[in-house]
């Protein structure tokens, strides 16, 4: 039953990815999405991938959704903090390296990726579980405190899965 809820999210996605494309929602372009969507997933998994996109890429659209809104309250939230310093001047850019208990590419991507979107950090570099952050206004110079603030949300949010 998981299998099955998790294919008809990934051929949601796919259609309404292809509807935005097309940039109309008549009922031959859905029809056509959600055809052209299993196809694709079908020759995919067929002849790409070794293995199926169930066992290699896991998520919840439910969870994508959820990650979303609290990323962007985040980002919100930093950026109505950044304001004040910008305006006045006193932001003082320091690089910090920190690092995480991500270990898979996608985590890590989304990570840096999370983070470069929140305003005030920025993720320069990453190698291995080390990421590189330019950070507009540290509070701190240790690294643990420096991590903490910086990635401790959305690295939970990110470990609680996706």
């Amino acid at each position: 039953m998981k299998r099955i809820a998790y294919y008809l999210q990934l051929i949601l996605i796919y259609t309404l990815l292809w509807v935005i494309f097309m940039e109309n929602s008549h009922i031959f372009t859905i029809v056509t999405g959600l055809l052209i969507a299993s196809l694709s997933i079908t020759l995919i998994e067929r002849y790409m991938l070794h293995g199926t996109f169930y066992e290699l890429y896991p998520f919840n659209l439910f969870r994508i959704l959820n990650f979303s809104f609290f990323l962007l309250k985040e980002i919100y939230k930093s950026g109505l903090s950044m304001i004040p310093l910008l305006i006045k001047g006193q932001a003082s850019p320091t690089f910090m390296e920190i690092t995480t208990d991500l270990e898979d590419n996608l985590s890590l991507v989304m990570l840096s990726n999370a983070i470069t979107l929140t305003p005030g950090t920025i993720t320069v570099d990453i190698e291995g579980q080390r990421l590189l952050v330019l950070w507009m206004n540290p509070t701190t110079n240790h690294p643990t405190e420096a991590a903490e603030i910086i990635k401790g949300a959305i690295e939970r949010k990110i470990t609680e899965g996706i």
